[in-house]
């Protein structure tokens, strides 16, 4: 009986020790201090196991007057890289993070018109990609 519980309780702390060990390794929003003089707005996780190949979008009404900053964290792997892109509400690619030679870490935005925006966000390759958007903003100097 002692022999059980000693196990159960050794498999428990190997499970534990597991998960956190697999959170550590993806960044979340360690790197929002980036941010700087912008506002944190929100965080969103893009878990390549729930958009099996496909893009992630969310929407955000931005509004005119105001700077919008994407910050993209991700583990900085070649090949799995995460890749960002923002459109208007007519769908029309006004931004992203990356160019044919470099992909950046932020993306930023000067609003000339309040409506909604979409961003698209998804991994080069999906292999061990992990990530986070972190969006932030700040009002237009005038």
């Amino acid at each position: 009986m002692i022999l059980k519980t000693k196990i159960s309780v050794l498999s428990l702390f190997i499970c534990l020790v597991g998960v956190f060990k697999l959170s550590a390794q993806c960044p979340t929003d360690n790197c929002s201090h980036k941010l700087g003089d912008f506002t944190f707005i929100k965080s969103v996780s893009i878990d390549p196991g729930k958009v099996e190949g496909k893009p992630y979008q969310y929407s955000y009404l931005f509004s005119k007057g105001s700077t919008y900053m994407i910050l993209i964290c991700d583990q900085s792997i070649k090949g799995s890289r995460l890749i960002v892109n923002l459109y208007d509400a007519s769908r029309k690619l006004i931004a992203t993070n990356h160019n044919k030679k470099k992909i950046y870490e932020s993306l930023t935005f000067p609003c000339n018109s309040t409506g909604i925006y979409y961003i698209e966000s998804f991994y080069e390759g999906n292999k061990d990609a992990c990530g986070v958007n972190i969006l932030g903003f700040t009002k237009t100097a005038n």
